[in-house]
């Protein structure tokens, strides 16, 4: 069972927007990692951008994978603010699913890419399948807090951007 506090700690948000920036980097360049992937099949060397930048998303897979474990380790020892007063039973419920579903497909898929990248097994297209459920969950994730901060009213936001409070939002 998670403790609940009144707000979420520096490190907690701290540790959000590294992963938030970690996927963004990993989106904006798979291309990288795929066409390495495609090189070492084959056989070839990959040319030095391409070398650095499929270790780059290896590196921040890494990144993301630790950051991740570090928030969930926060979330037991720390715990975590509860939802917003007002907050339906089914929606609280509906966010919890969420957010446990991001912490547990962000995990998979950097087991599945290390297993791929280090030829221990072809998950590749599980990773693949990952990445689309990511993709899915981030917009249901991003749409809900709008929802919450903007249509409800409820400072749902304010809690991972602090800075919100100061501007009224």
């Amino acid at each position: 069972m998670v403790k609940h506090v009144s707000n979420y700690s520096k490190a907690q948000i701290a540790l959000h927007w590294v992963v938030v920036l970690g996927v963004i980097f990993q989106i904006a360049f798979h291309e990288f990692i795929v066409e390495a992937m495609q090189v070492f099949e084959r056989g070839e060397s990959v040319g030095t951008l391409g070398t650095v930048m499929a270790y780059a998303h290896v590196a921040s897979g890494s990144l993301i994978f630790l950051a991740v474990v570090t928030r969930i380790v926060l979330r037991i020892r720390r715990g975590v603010p509860d939802h917003a007063p007002g907050t339906p039973a089914l929606a609280a419920r509906l966010s919890s699913l969420m957010h446990n579903g991001l912490y547990a497909v962000l995990l998979a898929m950097v087991v599945t890419g290390g297993m791929t990248f280090n030829a221990v097994a072809d998950l590749g297209r599980v990773h693949w399948a990952l990445n689309i459920a990511l993709v899915v969950m981030i917009a249901g994730h991003v749409a809900a807090a709008l929802w919450n901060q903007y249509v409800r009213k409820d400072g749902t936001l304010t809690r991972m951007i602090p800075a919100l409070n100061k501007f009224g939002s």
